[in-house]
């Protein structure tokens, strides 16, 4: 098999595992379980970061894909998969921030000493997770098209 769809496979497999965690994590959060829900989400962010990696380490290996063989309406679905993917990047990025300044308040801290969680910090964190949540599932139903259209191709 070509590695380049072998890493893709991968990859769409690791972005499936990161849409079960996240969904998993939501699904935590609202029965009041936040250490079950810090876990899910850390979890879905070393999965993104071992793809990252991954990725950086398959275009030094093998290169990246000839887009001069790809249709239009291929290039368009890999536009918007990016697209997607850089939302779900930068909103979860800012969940991680917002989560880690919450983590100090008595939402989530047993100190005593622990200052009570600002509601309108509270919100944003909801925020940006949600819309990394559906920036993700946006991603990974772009990548069942992308390497659909790999297979096709090959």
């Amino acid at each position: 098999m070509d590695p380049k769809i072998s890493f893709w496979t991968f990859a769409l497999a690791n972005m499936a595992l990161i849409v079960v965690l996240a969904s998993r994590g939501v699904r935590q959060i609202r029965r009041g379980d936040v250490g079950a829900h810090r876990r899910s989400m850390l979890t879905a962010c070393g999965l993104v970061a071992l793809f990252l990696g991954s990725y950086l380490l398959k275009r030094f290996l093998v290169g990246s894909e000839d887009l001069s063989v790809w249709s239009r309406p291929a290039l368009v679905n890999l536009w918007v998969h990016e697209a997607f993917v850089a939302l779900m990047l930068i909103a979860g990025g800012t969940a991680w921030v917002l989560g880690r300044r919450l983590a100090r308040t008595r939402r989530v801290s047993a100190s005593a000493d622990a200052p009570p969680a600002d509601p309108a910090q509270l919100r944003r964190h909801r925020r940006a997770g949600w819309t990394a949540l559906v920036a993700s599932f946006v991603g990974l139903a772009t990548a069942c098209g992308i390497l659909a259209g790999m297979l096709a191709r090959a």
